[in-house]
């Protein structure tokens, strides 16, 4: 079976380098192996890609480097989903660095599969003082399916963390590819990983979550002010895809109701609904106000589509923007 690890970067030479290592070493420790890995620059303007550039070209397996110039990770991963060779395909960032037994767990898994799945791993913070956002420390194996109705009776949005997924090729043909309105670096900043999620849940595909396939990530933010605004990124993107599908599957929105609920509740009583995630806290009708932003965004990006469809001679052109390592064919 061959692998492809897929990275999406924009200007991050400060931290590539070392995600990219942890790959080699990680593969180094499952050698023999079929492996490629795949780094998508998505229009960086720091030296990240002349690093990646000269990372690749002395890299001791088979690596390559893409150029995406429509901006978001979501185009990126699209992108490279297009070019990789693999049947097992593995989704990470830029600022993560993943443990030297992570391909050796996840071939242990994907052998015992008997049914289509999407999986991810344990994500933990690579700087301990870093706050505790954008990880998944559970130590439990867990599995959701729509035949257990997984997503009336939990947030399914939270099963898998975006830095840490891997599939195999035709579970992923299955789902689609990522939309490619949300995500990091579009005007809906969030959630393209939840949305994957959430539509292999819809095509009767098993969401697992496993603590042994660790990865580090070194996301770099320590004060409030950074935990604010990320949080309000996963926010509106959560509140895109309320909108998305509020009249496709109304499982994905109840936790978007109960939460009105719960803050109704705690507003009445005269209670703090003031939430604590390690170091880092929130008010739940902050969150909540985002996420009606989130859905005033989706309902604008997608009116604007239509109006754009409205006009005559136009195309989306999908694959406008790419360029492919020289080293590769198109």
């Amino acid at each position: 079976m061959k692998i492809s690890v897929i990275v999406g970067t924009r200007n991050r030479a400060h931290v590539i380098r070392e995600c990219l290592d942890s790959i080699t070493a990680a593969f180094a420790k499952a050698a023999p192996l079929d492996g490629e890995i795949i780094v998508v620059d998505n229009g960086s303007t720091d030296g990240t890609l002349d690093l990646i550039r000269n990372w690749v070209a002395a890299c001791p397996f088979s690596a390559r480097w893409l150029s995406e110039s429509r901006p978001g990770l979501s185009a990126a991963r699209n992108y490279a989903m297009r070019v990789a060779q693999g049947d097992l395909l593995v989704f990470t960032d830029d600022d993560c660095r993943l443990n030297e037994d992570y391909i050796k767990d996840l071939l242990r898994h994907d052998a015992a599969d008997t049914e289509p799945v999407l999986r991810g791993g344990r994500v933990e913070l690579g700087d301990p003082t870093d706050l505790t956002l954008s990880i998944k420390t559970s130590p439990d194996l867990t599995r959701w399916h729509r035949r257990m109705r997984s997503a009336r009776y939990e947030n399914l949005a939270a099963s898998i963390v975006g830095c840490n997924l891997a599939l195999r090729r035709e579970v992923a043909e299955r789902i689609g590819p990522f939309d490619e309105r949300i995500g990091p670096g579009r005007s809906i900043p969030a959630a393209e990983d939840t949305d994957w999620v959430w539509r292999a849940y819809l095509a009767d595909i098993t969401i697992e979550y496993v603590p042994d396939m660790v990865i580090y990530h070194h996301h770099g933010r320590k004060r409030q002010a950074e935990g604010d605004k990320l949080f309000a990124n996963y926010m509106i993107g959560n509140g895109a895809l309320y909108a998305k599908y509020l009249f496709k599957d109304f499982d994905f929105c109840r936790k978007f109701f109960r939460d009105i609920q719960i803050s109704i509740q705690q507003l009445l009583s005269g209670r703090k609904n003031y939430y604590i995630i390690g170091t880092y806290g929130f008010y739940l009708h902050v969150g909540l106000a985002y996420n009606v932003l989130g859905m005033l965004k989706f309902v604008l990006v997608i009116t604007g589509q239509r109006l754009k469809r409205a006009i005559p001679g136009y195309s989306l052109r999908p694959f406008h923007g790419h360029k492919l390592n020289p080293e590769q064919p198109q």
